[in-house]
């Protein structure tokens, strides 16, 4: 699950491969990593701190002397801005079948808009500007005969698997001679997306890392000795984690990156992981969600969703963090 972003292999991957500037904090009797975000201007450094996954106890008043003692400490600094916490107690969970027989929609939005009120009303925490960590996830339990995971998905998913398989599709473990044009793809994914991707020099890293580790590695999909879709994943205990990957929209008709997700999953449980974690989708409910689409995707392949609470920020700096949160909003409007 999202403990994910606080296990030895999360952390090697920000330290070793994307290089980027980190700490270590106690928080609740529990040591948690953080990542340190750099922005330079003139001879003035800003930063941004944030902690992904950590786990609130139910009692607020602890959480409160707690978030003091951080502010007390990261506000020395003027050009601290503000500390991020990716908050992962869980609001609610559903099978994604049921939500599509049943209308739950209304009712997890209102959770969550409840959460979050509550957590500003008991806590310093300002709802985030900036979301650095899906507020959702989609859970896959592999247990299941193939049969069984085609029928937990939703017809026109299930349908396109089976077009695929007819086509003649496979799906197998990716080799060195995919890197090249696997990065290539994801690169024109990415592009079309409007995301962004890492370096080539951090891709090859990453996999090497993975692979030799036996931490991860990558899926390809493939027709007729093309390569239509790719996924690389992490291995983090009993769960097979989606972290990146690639559809080529030639193919989109065809179903091979819904087939992808499918030989993923029967490979997964071949080898013993029990859950494939999707990695990211819009909270429920809410349609304008940037990851709305890619939600509704990972909701079809069937599963169980959850809901966490999600991203809050504690201010360090007000006049620097709402200067930032309006440039940030600037930089939106001027991307439409």
């Amino acid at each position: 699950m999202y403990g994910l972003y606080q296990s030895k292999v999360w952390q090697r991957l920000q330290i070793e491969i994307y290089k980027k500037p980190h700490g270590f904090i106690t928080l609740f009797g529990k040591e948690y990593f953080y990542l340190i975000k750099q922005k330079k201007i003139g001879f003035l450094t800003f930063r941004e701190f944030q902690i992904m996954g950590i786990e609130f106890p139910d009692n607020w008043e602890e959480v409160r002397q707690e978030l003091k003692k951080v502010k007390k400490y990261f506000s020395k600094s003027r050009t601290n801005i503000f500390f991020q916490f990716v908050i992962i107690n869980e609001i609610t969970s559903f099978d994604n079948a049921r939500a599509r027989e049943e209308n739950i929609v209304g009712k997890v939005k209102q959770m969550r808009l409840h959460t979050r009120a509550t957590v500003q009303a008991e806590t310093p925490l300002k709802l985030s500007f900036k979301e650095n960590m899906p507020q959702s996830t989609i859970m896959i339990k592999l247990d299941k005969t193939d049969d069984e995971l085609l029928n937990e998905m939703n017809s026109g998913c299930a349908t396109r698997i089976r077009k695929a398989i007819k086509k003649g599709t496979k799906v197998r473990l990716g080799t060195p001679e995919d890197y090249e044009t696997f990065f290539k793809k994801w690169q024109t994914t990415a592009d079309g997306k409007g995301f962004h991707t890492v370096s080539k020099k951090q891709f090859d890293t990453l996999l090497k890392v993975i692979i030799e580790n036996k931490c991860g590695n990558m899926f390809i999909s493939e027709l007729n000795g093309e390569s239509i879709a790719g996924n690389i994943c992490l291995f983090h205990d009993d769960t097979i984690v989606y972290l990146y990957g690639f559809t080529d929209r030639k193919y989109t008709n065809l179903g091979g990156h819904h087939y992808l997700k499918y030989g993923m999953f029967e490979w997964a449980r071949d080898h013993g992981f029990e859950y494939c974690d999707l990695m990211g989708g819009a909270p429920t409910g809410f349609p304008e969600h940037p990851l709305a689409g890619v939600s509704k995707f990972k909701e079809s392949l069937g599963g169980m969703k959850r809901e966490f609470y999600g991203n809050f920020d504690l201010v360090l700096n007000p006049l620097l963090y709402y200067s930032f949160k309006l440039l940030t909003k600037i930089k939106k409007r001027l991307k439409r």
